[in-house]
C-alpha cells in the first residue's frame, strides 16, 4: 500500500503547485495526466487490498485442515465483499465454507454456495472446482435439497481427480452415500459407502472408517444381511473402545440393540445393554435403550418390569426413536396374551406405514436428480449457443472492421498515390513552360497558370496541413474538381489549339489534313503533345494512365506515316517531343 500512497502524494502535490501558478486549469494536458494519475492510483490502491485480502484467503486454506480455529479467525478478517472479480468471489467463497466445515460449523446459507456453484460449474480449474461442487452438495444436503446436492457431486465427481486428494474423494462417496440413504436406496449408498472407505484406509483415517462401518451396518440392517451388518458393525465398537469414544460407542451399541432384536437374538441384547452399563456410554437414546431392555425382561418372564420399563421409555423425551408400541407387542407375545398382542402389533404397523408414507410421498429421488441434470446440461448448451453465437457476430463484427480498415487504407494509399502524381505533374507543368519557344511558353502560362498555381499550392495543403483527416479528404476532393475542371474546360482546350497551331506552323490543320478521321481523344491527345504536356500530365488530362499516354502517341504517328499525308514529316517530329 506505500507505494499507491506515494503515487497519490506526489500527484496531489502536482496539482497544488500548477494551482498555485495559476495554469493548471488553463493547460488540459495536465489535467489530463492528473486524472489518469488519480484513476491509477485509485486502481492499485484497490488491487494492493484484494491482494492483501487474498493472501488472507490462501493462509487460512494452508491452514484449514491442520489448525481450523486460526484458519477461521484468517476467513472472518476478510468478506466477500473484499473482492470484484467472480474468480476471487468464487474463491473466497470455497476457502470459508472448507474452513466451516473443518470447524464444524454448518452452512445452511446459499450466500457462500451460489456464487462457488455458478463459478465453479464452469471452471476449467478441476481441483478447484471439485473442492467447491462438494461444498456446495453439503450446504444443499444440510438444507434438505437432496437431488440438488446430488447433482452437485456428480459433477463434482468429473474433476476429482484432478483433486489428487483421498480425503476429499472420501467425503464425496460418503455424502453420496447419505443422500442415498435419505432417499431409501439402500443399496446404493452401501456402495458409496465401500468407496469412501477405501479412500478414508487409504489415507490413514480411522475415525472415518469406523463412522463409515457404522453407516454400512444401518444400510446392510435394511437390507436384511445381518451376518455383514454384525461384522462391519463389531468392527466400528471395537474402534470406538480402543479410542475411548464414549459417544460413538453409545451410537453403534444403539445399532447393534436393533440388529439383536431383529434376529431374536436376546442373547446378544443382554450382552450389548450390559455393554451399555460397564462402560457408563448411555449418553442419548434412554427411551431406545429402556424399550429394548423391556422385550429382553419380557423374553427372562419378568413381564410387570418390563410393562413399567416400556410406560417409562413411553415419557421419555427421545421416545419418537424408540419403536414401543413394537416393545409392547414383543412383550404381550412372550407373555401369551395374543390379544393385546395383536392390539400392539396393529399399532406398531400403523406406526411403520406413517413412516413408509412419508417416504412414498417424498419426490424419487433418481428421477429428480435426472431432472436437474437434463435441466443443467440445457443451461450449458444455451450458454454455448450464446458463446457460438458471439463468437461469430464477434468474427464478423472483426472482419468488417478489417475490411473497413483495409478499404479506407487502401483509399488513403491510392489518394496519397494521386496527389504525389499531380504533385510530379505540376511540376513538370511548369518545366514545360520553360522549353517551350517564348511565345508559346507565355500563351500556354496565360491559360494555365492559374490552374497550376491552384493545384500546387492543394498538393502542399493536403501534405502540410495538420488538421483532421475530414479536411485532408475535402482538400483532396477540391484537387481533383480542380483536375477536372482543367479536363472539361472546352474554351482553353480550344484556345490552346489555337496556340499550338498559331506557334508551331500549323500543325494542327496538317493532322487534320493527314487524319481526317481521327477520334476526339487522339487529337486531344495530339493538342497536349504538342503544346509541351508530358506523358504523365496528359493521362491526368484524360484519365488514363503514362503508358497509354505512350500507346495512343505510337499509334498517331503509326496512322500518319500510312496516310503519306504532306506535312507527315513535321507531325512525326512533333509528336515524337519528349
Amino acid at each position: 500500500m506505500q507505494n499507491e500512497y506515494i503515487i497519490i502524494s506526489v500527484t496531489m502535490r502536482f496539482w497544488l503547485r500548477e494551482w498555485r501558478k495559476e495554469r493548471f486549469f488553463g493547460n488540459w494536458r495536465n489535467g489530463v495526466a492528473v486524472a489518469v494519475a488519480v484513476v491509477v492510483a485509485a486502481m492499485s490502491a484497490g488491487c494492493g487490498s484484494e491482494r492483501e485480502a487474498m493472501e488472507r484467503v490462501n493462509e487460512a486454506e494452508r491452514l484449514r485442515i491442520e489448525n481450523p480455529e486460526e484458519a477461521l479467525e484468517l476467513i472472518h478478517s476478510v468478506s466477500l465483499d473484499d473482492f470484484r472479480a467472480d474468480g476471487s468471489r468464487a474463491r473466497y467463497a470455497l476457502v470459508c465454507s472448507e474452513v466451516c466445515y473443518y470447524n464444524y460449523i454448518d452452512i445452511a446459507s446459499d450466500s457462500l454456495a451460489r456464487p462457488m456453484m455458478a463459478y465453479y460449474l464452469e471452471s476449467d480449474n478441476h481441483a478447484e472446482r471439485a473442492r467447491a461442487l462438494v461444498q456446495c452438495a453439503l450446504v444443499a444436503a444440510g438444507d434438505g435439497r437432496l437431488a440438488e446436492a446430488m447433482v452437485a457431486l456428480l459433477e463434482a465427481e468429473e474433476s476429482i481427480d484432478a483433486a489428487n486428494d483421498g480425503r476429499l474423494r472420501g467425503l464425496l462417496y460418503r455424502t453420496k452415500g447419505d443422500i442415498y440413504s435419505e432417499g431409501c436406496l439402500f443399496a446404493n449408498a452401501l456402495e458409496e459407502y465401500a468407496r469412501a472407505k477405501e479412500c478414508f484406509a487409504a489415507e490413514g483415517l480411522g475415525y472415518h472408517c469406523a463412522s463409515l462401518d457404522y453407516d454400512m451396518g444401518g444400510m446392510l440392517i435394511q437390507l436384511r444381511e445381518f451376518d455383514r451388518a454384525e461384522e462391519v458393525l463389531l468392527e466400528a465398537l471395537d474402534y470406538a473402545v480402543a479410542e475411548g469414544n464414549r459417544e460413538f460407542e453409545c451410537g453403534v451399541l444403539h445399532e447393534l440393540l436393533d440388529l439383536s432384536i431383529y434376529r431374536d437374538d436376546y442373547k446378544a441384547c443382554s450382552q450389548f445393554l450390559a455393554t451399555f452399563e460397564e462402560h457408563d456410554v448411555l449418553l442419548f437414546g434412554q427411551a431406545h435403550y429402556h424399550a429394548v431392555r423391556a422385550m429382553v425382561l419380557s423374553r427372562q418372564g419378568r413381564v410387570e418390569e418390563a410393562l413399567a420399563l416400556v410406560k417409562e421409555a413411553g415419557t421419555m423425551e427421545d421416545n419418537e426413536w424408540a419403536d414401543v408400541e413394537y416393545a409392547r407387542y414383543i412383550i404381550y407375545r412372550n407373555a401369551g396374551n395374543t390379544e393385546q398382542a395383536l392390539i400392539w402389533q396393529e399399532r406398531s404397523k400403523h406406526a411403520q406405514d406413517r413412516l413408509m408414507l412419508e417416504v412414498l410421498e417424498q419426490p424419487v429421488l433418481n428421477v429428480e436428480v435426472e431432472m436437474l441434470q437434463r435441466n443443467l446440461r440445457a443451461e450449458r448448451r444455451e450458454r454455448e449457443l450464446i458463446a457460438e453465437r458471439n463468437a461469430v457476430i464477434f468474427i464478423v463484427v472483426a472482419i468488417v472492421v478489417v475490411a473497413i480498415i483495409l478499404f479506407a487504407w487502401y483509399r488513403l494509399r491510392r489518394k496519397n498515390r494521386e496527389i504525389a502524381q499531380y504533385v510530379e505533374t505540376v511540376s513538370e507543368l511548369q518545366l514545360t513552360l520553360r522549353a517551350l519557344p517564348e511565345e508559346m511558353a507565355q500563351s500556354v502560362g496565360a491559360l494555365y497558370r492559374d490552374r497550376f498555381v491552384e493545384l500546387n499550392e492543394l498538393c502542399e495543403t493536403y501534405y502540410e496541413h495538420s488538421g483532421s483527416s475530414r479536411h485532408k479528404s475535402m482538400v483532396f476532393n477540391k484537387l481533383s474538381q480542380t483536375i477536372d475542371a482543367i479536363k472539361n474546360d472546352s474554351e482553353r482546350i480550344a484556345e490552346l489549339e489555337a496556340a499550338v497551331n498559331m506557334y508551331r506552323g500549323g500543325l494542327i490543320e496538317l493532322l487534320d489534313a493527314a487524319l481526317p478521321k481521327i477520334s476526339e481523344r487522339d487529337r486531344r491527345v495530339s493538342i497536349y503533345v504538342f503544346a509541351g504536356f508530358s506523358n504523365r500530365a496528359i493521362a491526368i488530362f484524360i484519365d488514363s494512365d503514362p503508358v497509354s499516354v505512350s500507346k495512343i502517341r505510337y499509334n498517331i504517328k503509326h496512322k500518319i506515316k500510312n496516310s503519306g499525308a504532306e506535312g507527315a514529316e513535321q507531325l512525326l517530329e512533333a509528336l515524337s517531343e519528349k
